[in-house]
C-alpha cells in the first residue's frame, strides 16, 4: 500500500487541496488502530527498566544519533529539519508484528514501545526544538505532538474495547497509509523531480541508516551471542522509526521538502524489512564463535 501510494502520489500530484489535513487525519486513524495492539496494563517500569533502557538506547541513541548526524551534514535547512524530526519521533508501531514474525519477545517489544510512546510526548518537541535550524513555534509542535501522538494513544484505549477491531485493524492501517503517502508524495513531487542530486544523496544516507546501521547492530549482538529475543529487539529498535508520524509532522511544521528524508527512508525500511527474515534464517544456520 505504501508503494502504491508513492506511485499514485508522484504520478498524479496527490490531492488538489487539503493535503496537510488529509495526511493528519489518515495518520491519526492509522496510529489509533495500530496502537490497539498495544496494552498499557500491568506495566511495571521498575521491572522492565533494563529492557526499556536497552530499547531506548538503540532507538533514541543509536538510530536517532545517526539521523542527527545526517542532519548536521546537510547544507539544506529543510532537509536538516526533516532528519531532526525523524530523530525525535518514537519507533514504528510495526516493531511489534515484526518482532512476532521474527520469533522474538513480543511482550517485551510491546512494553518498551508503549513506554517510548509516552516518553515521546516530551522527546518529540524537545529534540525538534533543540536541533532544528529553523526554530518552530512551541505552540505548533505541542499541538502536532498532542494531535499525532497523544490522541491516538487515548483513542486506541477506547477502540480496544470495540468488538471486531482486531479483524479490521490491518486493513484500516494499510488503507490509511495509502492515502497518507498519496498526499505527502504528491506534495513533494516538485522537489523530487527538480532535485535528482538531492534524492541520490538521501538514498545513500537512507541506505546507511537502515542496512548499514541495522546490519552492524545485528552483527555485534550476534557476535556477543546474546539470547534470540535480545537480538531481535536490538535489530528492530535500531532500524525502524515511525516515518508516518515523521512525514506528517515535518510537513505540518516545516513544509514539503522537509518530508523527503522520511519518504526516501520509508522505501529502504520496507526493503530492510524484507531482508530481515533472510538474516535470521542465516543466523539459525551459522553460530558465531564465543568472543575471546
Amino acid at each position: 500500500m505504501v508503494a502504491s501510494g508513492l506511485v499514485v502520489g508522484l504520478a498524479t500530484g496527490g490531492f488538489p487541496f487539503g493535503s496537510k489535513e488529509i495526511s493528519q487525519v489518515t495518520l491519526v486513524v492509522a496510529n489509533t488502530f495500530a496502537l490497539t495492539e498495544i496494552t498499557f496494563r500491568a506495566i511495571s517500569p521498575r521491572a522492565e527498566l533494563r529492557r526499556f533502557l536497552f530499547a531506548f538506547a538503540l532507538n533514541y541513541g543509536v538510530l536517532s544519533g545517526a539521523c542527527l548526524a545526517f542532519a548536521l551534514l546537510s547544507p539544506d535547512p529543510d532537509i536538516r529539519n526533516g532528519w531532526v524530526v525523524m530523530a525525535a519521533v518514537p519507533p514504528a508501531i510495526a516493531v511489534v508484528p515484526i518482532t512476532s514474525y521474527l520469533r522474538g519477545d513480543t511482550r517485551r517489544a510491546v512494553i518498551s514501545l508503549a513506554l517510548l510512546y509516552v516518553l515521546g510526548l516530551v522527546l518529540v518537541p524537545l529534540i525538534t526544538l533543540a536541533f532544528t535550524s529553523r526554530t518552530a513555534r512551541i505552540e505548533d509542535l505541542a499541538v502536532q505532538t498532542l494531535l499525532l501522538v497523544a490522541v491516538p494513544i487515548v483513542a486506541s484505549r477506547f477502540l480496544r474495547r470495540v468488538r471486531g477491531v482486531a479483524t479490521v485493524r490491518t486493513t484500516v492501517v494499510s488503507v490509511s497509509f495509502f492515502f497518507l503517502v498519496v498526499a505527502i508524495a504528491g506534495s513533494t513531487r516538485t522537489p523530487l523531480i527538480s532535485r535528482p542530486d538531492l534524492i541520490a544523496s538521501l538514498a545513500l544516507e537512507a541506505f546507511a541508516r537502515t542496512f548499514v546501521l541495522g546490519g552492524a547492530v545485528f552483527a555485534v549482538i550476534w557476535y556477543l551471542r546474546r539470547p534470540r529475543e535480545e537480538r531481535v529487539a536490538a535489530t528492530v529498535f535500531s532500524s525502524f522509526k515511525n516515518l508516518g508520524l515523521t512525514v506528517v509532522l515535518a510537513f505540518a511544521v516545516y513544509g514539503a521538502t522537509a518530508t523527503l528524508p522520511s519518504i526516501v527512508s520509508l522505501v529502504f525500511e520496507i526493503l530492510w524489512l524484507g531482508a530481515l527474515p533472510l538474516l535470521y534464517s542465516r543466523e539459525r544456520v551459522a553460530t558465531p564463535s564465543p568472543p575471546s
